[in-house]
């Protein structure tokens, strides 16, 4: 299945927004990290300086969420009020 992911500027992750489409087998957040970590070079620390909006809802990464065909995902940085 097919899911568009958008990355928006992270510090030492990227500086400009980036878009592209991944291919996933089974859908799991756990195959989604694995994609992450191999394309964008995302290690578990800069996972969690990220905030994950799956179809516009925030998504918990240690739940077991599933990704279908079609879906959105967007990483942000994670945001801490004060």
């Amino acid at each position: 299945m097919k899911v568009h992911v958008a990355i928006f500027p992270v510090a030492g992750l990227c500086v400009q927004r980036q878009d592209f489409e991944v291919f996933l087998d089974k859908g799991s957040v756990g195959e989604m990290e694995t994609v992450l970590f191999d394309r964008l070079g995302v290690n578990p620390f800069k996972i969690d300086a990220l905030m994950f909006l799956h179809n516009g809802q925030a998504l918990d990464i240690d739940e077991a969420a599933v990704f279908h065909g079609g879906d959105q995902l967007w990483l942000l940085p994670r945001i801490s009020g004060g």
